[in-house]
């Protein structure tokens, strides 16, 4: 039932106005929406229970158990049912259904955390774009303007530019773009420009212009919607503004758009995992249990890939297995010939360097030290590679 909330408030929660279900068949779903409209007292929940049959399923236990005393059972069975009774109306019924209901509620997060693990880990292991290309990416918006960011090949910013194309200002922003275009075009091999495009409010506006901008030039490019969520969230972070200390968060938005194009890893281990709407109802699981389960994920992530670990950015080192401490340590001491170099770095001894070095690619004088195989491993692998009649080179 509905409590007398604010208007707009409440009818979040119209779905559930005189709503009922068995409390075993509920979805994950309905739980954490039940859950958070209750804590929010814009429903009020109650429990359909069969009083007198759960009496009576009480008193056939302490009967066929032997759970009372025999004088209760046999020549005072009446003073047993009033006990009975008084303890399912007073305790009983009470304690039962806020453990059965919170059963319920771990359950659905449980299941809804792992569903927002299984998303991210999905997202964070996308094949990045090959061959590797400039990008003109594109945060779309209304009032605001366009945020454009033209990126070269590693991700590096080349140009920002904001394009302001309501009214009558439409065809002075068709010129800047040709012009935007025409240099991300003169950087890359192909004649095809990318475009990155924001998936936010917008995006359909800005398609348009620039599809009718490509069109009155002759240009080719191939536009690619990418998911902006938790962008906007990430730019304005303490780690946004050190890399971009001369920029606007909309513009640093932008550029987020096109390195998630280029490589998602490498992009999406910068933004708070919650940020990323991956998830159902995230918002209402436990917050600690959450973060740690998705920090786990994305170092679980890095350690399938690997990092390059002379032009890697500090965000993901840190995400590489025993290198949290540690990595703005190893930037100082970059570059690294060899993985052996690794062990120059002040606090890493060698039981660290056997944990991470496999994770940590140097392409260098070693071949196998841009391979997965771990550094105790290396003799053995030779060994392989020999047997096979193959070399390391």
């Amino acid at each position: 039932k509905k409590d007398n909330k604010d208007a707009a408030e409440i009818s979040k929660y119209l779905n559930y106005d005189d709503f009922s279900g068995h409390l075993m068949y509920l979805k994950d779903h309905q739980v954490l929406a039940i859950r958070r409209g209750v804590k929010q007292k814009a429903l009020k929940m109650a429990y359909d229970i069969d009083a007198q049959k759960m009496e009576g399923c009480i008193q056939y236990h302490l009967r066929n158990d032997r759970l009372a005393p025999e004088i209760l059972i046999t020549k005072r069975r009446d003073l047993l049912n009033e006990a009975v009774h008084d303890a399912w109306t007073r305790t009983l019924r009470r304690r039962g259904t806020t453990r059965l209901w919170n059963d319920k509620c771990k359950e659905a997060q449980e299941r809804a955390c792992q569903v927002f693990e299984d998303n991210l880990k999905r997202a964070l292991l996308a094949p990045p774009r090959m061959p590797l290309s400039p990008v003109l990416s594109l945060d779309p918006g209304f009032q605001a303007g366009i945020k454009c960011a033209i990126l070269d090949a590693n991700g590096d910013v080349m140009k920002l530019k904001t394009l302001k194309f309501l009214g009558g200002k439409r065809d002075d922003a068709m010129q800047t773009l040709k012009k935007l275009l025409l240099e991300t075009q003169k950087m890359g091999d192909s004649s095809e420009v990318l475009v990155a495009l924001g998936n936010g409010h917008g995006s359909q506006e800005c398609r348009v212009l620039v599809e009718e901008t490509s069109r009155d030039n002759n240009l080719s490019i191939e536009i690619e919607l990418v998911n902006e969520a938790g962008a906007s969230v990430w730019s304005v972070t303490e780690a946004a503004k050190e890399e971009f200390p001369n920029e606007q968060p909309a513009s640093i938005a932008a550029i987020s758009i096109g390195r998630r194009l280029q490589n998602a890893l490498h992009e999406l281990v910068k933004v708070p995992p919650r940020s990323l709407g991956l998830g159902m109802y995230q918002h209402d699981l436990s917050e600690k249990e959450l973060d740690e389960k998705l920090h786990l994920t994305c170092v679980d992530a890095v350690a399938t890939v690997g990092v390059d670990a002379n032009t890697c950015s500090i965000d993901i080192l840190r995400k590489v297995p025993g290198l949290t401490k540690l990595a703005e340590k190893i930037i100082k001491v970059r570059p690294l010939k060899q993985r052996q170099d690794l062990l120059k770095v002040s606090g890493l001894g060698p039981k660290s360097f056997e944990n991470c070095g496999a994770f940590c690619r140097i392409y260098g004088v070693e071949p196998l030290d841009a391979t997965m195989v771990h550094p105790e491993s290396y003799d053995l692998a030779r060994w392989l590679l020999k047997e096979f009649f193959l070399e390391t080179g």
